[in-house]
């Protein structure tokens, strides 16, 4: 099963950088470094509790769920299948998952100036500006790719810290405002004793509970766009990276 969670905030951080080396004119990070990095933090994250199906798979902004996949994606999944990856389903799932148009962009062309670059060099991304001028321009292109690809995750970032932190947040403040203004709802006896404060007490709960179930659906959906980022993010670093 994908360990989402601690990998996904590892490989965000690790955009955030390369974003960063661009804005001082810097070596972009290679994709081997960012392969080290994954592998380093896959073996020390949590798994994740969730599973992708067709049940929970977030829904794209057309009405439909994932949807067949685009040939690039399928010859990864497919690719994944035959290496015997024992993630390899969870990772096609994933693959499936809707991430906007802006992302989708972003991510296609930076794969497709990577293989490039890659078959250029000798299946390794140039650490500096190619003399060849095609290569030239297109590793310029690929590290303004991958700067805006760094901006198109932040959000995707603040998401998902707010569905790590699970529905015990919105719990603790109903049970302020139960304290607040039923103060017997500690005693069953008392609560039902009292029809005012039993009526309050009801309509406390249910309007909490219904931010708890949006919350939870929320949070399946963000943390599943975050196991899609995660793949990408394996998909991108073995365009170079021999496996």
């Amino acid at each position: 099963m994908i360990r989402a969670a601690a990998l996904n905030f590892l490989l965000v951080v690790s955009l955030a950088s390369i974003a960063h080396a661009q804005d001082s004119q810097s070596q972009p990070q290679s994709l081997g470094d960012l392969a080290r990095q994954a592998r380093a933090a896959k073996s020390s994250a949590p798994k994740s509790a969730i599973v992708l199906d067709d049940d929970n798979l977030p829904k794209s902004k057309g009405g439909a769920g994932g949807g067949k996949l685009s040939p690039d994606k399928q010859a990864y999944c497919d690719e994944l299948r035959q290496r015997k990856n024992p993630d390899a389903e969870q990772s096609c799932a994933a693959l499936a998952v809707d991430m906007g148009p802006e992302y989708e962009d972003v991510f296609a062309r930076y794969i497709e100036l990577a293989k490039n670059l890659c078959a250029a060099n000798g299946g390794h991304l140039p650490t500096s500006e190619p003399k060849d001028l095609t290569q030239a321009t297109q590793w310029h292109e690929l590290m303004a790719v991958s700067k805006s690809f760094a901006e198109v995750m932040k959000p995707e970032t603040n998401l998902l810290m707010e569905a790590e932190k699970g529905s015990d947040v919105i719990r603790q403040e109903e049970y302020r405002e139960l304290d607040k203004s039923v103060p017997d709802w500690h005693n069953p006896g008392a609560l039902a004793a009292n029809p005012q404060e039993k009526q309050r007490y009801t309509e406390i709960t249910a309007g909490y509970n219904a931010r708890i179930a949006a919350h939870e659906n929320a949070a399946m959906n963000e943390k599943a766009r975050g196991q899609r980022f995660v793949v990408d993010m394996m998909h991108l670093q073995q365009t170079c990276t021999p496996h």
